[in-house]
């Protein structure tokens, strides 16, 4: 009871509505909505310029999904016409990479592209022909026989064994199949029924030969998990052995969409203490079955891409969750699509498919906002990076990339670290923060304390108040 205790205060004490999880920095509610096309073209010629070896990650979003999901936060549209879906593809995102590789050209810039993600919506909407003729418009952008990973984010419910082994013929290597959860009460919460069997359909020993690594994205904190249904949710991920996994936390944001009420029809979500619990339970299934942690939200099995890429701090949190090698710098098509080049800018498209259609029959690029970072924001973006992907940091690390004393340049934050270091969250030497066990469970808050845009706003004494009633008074 008392171990219960201390963690239900300490989330109550540190809980709070984190809306971002530092996939970038600064977070994207503080970039500037008045960057727009020039400035995006602006930015890709003096960055390229300046960098034009870096290796590069090219992504490209589809919007469309046949069905709502009701956890969703994506910028998708929800349609069944495929006219739709072919009429974006061949008139506005090969437009967009008209635009793109035209200026490029003009410029004398070629595009380093090692990396290729297709992202969605769902990139699995296109039937063969128009999934060759992306593939195929991108051969004609850049030069493909450098490409490493080439990845496709996978609805399990509108492929089959065919459809994965064309992707392969035509170039993919790397699967993510969005998985979410296995029991069938929460699918239907959720509108997402794909009974597990589908997955034994689906990988194949024919499709894991070609596909030496895939990944599967769960949800902790749906409507109707219990721990009992995470444990077995657990159970059958581990025997179909995905290379990475990515559990992430449900973001319930009904304020940006209104559909995610609907899961709420039968019940509430869990609440923060019992996310916590089946998070734990998760990794307790995923440690015993042999998956390291990386980062906050990823595992991966020993010797995997990412696994190596940890170990030699080469890894990066990102958009697409832990990535690796070109991750830091992509360039991206699509409504929505996010751009980081680098540590110098980003940049991201509308989100509504009215107004990137519009901008591009403009000639224009559909740049919605960005930013050009400072040497601050690239210091901070550094030390929250090395924090919510390794819970550590070496201050010799930021001082040497960054050429300042970290205890000085740092010191208001560090201070601000003692309320973490005597719950047992942090530990912090002279030269050194370390994130504990049981500090992991708060990777984003206290990656939180070196944010200058959006600082904690913690009122300890006020929790603390609220706390002792619990204590008094335990539900």
């Amino acid at each position: 009871m008392k171990k219960r205790l201390l963690d239900a205060n300490l989330l109550k004490k540190y809980n709070q509505d984190l809306v971002y999880n530092y996939a970038e920095y600064p977070t994207k509610d503080n970039w500037d909505y008045e960057f727009k096309s020039n400035d995006y073209k602006n930015a890709l010629d003096k960055w390229l310029n300046k960098n034009n070896e870096e290796p590069i990650l090219f992504y490209v979003h589809t919007p469309f999904c046949e069905q709502l999901c009701y956890f969703c936060l994506c910028s998708k549209d929800i349609t069944k016409n495929y006219e739709n879906v072919k009429t974006y593809l061949y008139k506005y995102l090969f437009k967009e990479m008209d635009l793109l590789f035209n200026f490029l050209k003009e410029k004398k810039i070629k595009l380093n592209v090692r990396e290729i993600y297709l992202g969605g919506g769902s990139p699995t909407y296109y039937k063969p022909e128009e999934f060759k003729a992306l593939v195929d418009k991108m051969k004609s952008c850049f030069d493909f026989s450098k490409v490493g990973d080439f990845s496709i984010e996978i609805d399990p419910r509108r492929v089959d064994e065919e459809r994965l082994l064309f992707y392969h013929q035509v170039g993919v290597n790397r699967l993510s199949f969005g998985v979410q959860d296995f029991d069938e009460t929460v699918q239907k919460r959720i509108n997402r029924v794909q009974p597990p069997e589908l997955f034994d359909k689906l990988l194949t020993k024919k499709v894991r030969n070609l596909y030496k690594t895939f990944n599967f994205d769960l949800l902790v904190g749906l409507p109707g998990q219990t721990n009992e249904s995470v444990e077995k949710t657990m159970e059958k991920v581990v025997e179909l052995q995905p290379t990475q996994i990515q559990p992430m936390l449900l973001h319930y944001k009904p304020f940006v969409r209104k559909y995610q009420i609907k899961m709420l029809r039968d019940g509430p979500l869990p609440d923060f203490f019992d996310r916590k619990k089946l998070f734990d339970i998760t990794k307790e299934k995923l440690s015993n079955a042999g998956y390291k942690r990386a980062g906050f939200e990823s595992y991966v099995l020993p010797g995997d891409p990412i696994d190596n890429a940890m170990k030699n701090k080469k890894a990066l949190y990102n958009a697409l969750g832990v990535q690796k090698g070109a991750a830091i710098n992509f360039v991206s098509v699509g409504s929505s699509a996010q751009q980081s080049l680098g540590e110098d800018y980003y940049a991201q498209n509308y989100y509504t498919i009215g107004t990137y259609k519009k901008l591009l029959d403009e000639d224009k690029f559909p740049i919605f906002r960005g930013i050009k970072l400072n040497d601050d924001d690239k210091i901070r973006r550094y030390t929250i990076g090395l924090i919510r992907t390794y819970f550590s940091l070496d201050f010799s690390d930021v001082e040497k990339k960054y050429n300042i004393d970290f205890n000085k340049y740092f010191s208001k934050e560090l201070n601000f670290l003692s309320e973490y270091i005597k719950d047992g969250l942090v530990e912090l030497s002279k030269d050194s923060i370390k994130v504990t066990d049981l500090g992991v469970n708060f990777a984003p808050q206290i990656a939180n304390v070196f944010d200058k845009y959006n600082p904690p706003n913690h009122n300890f004494e006020s929790r603390l108040d609220q706390i002792k009633k619990v204590a008094v008074h335990p539900s």
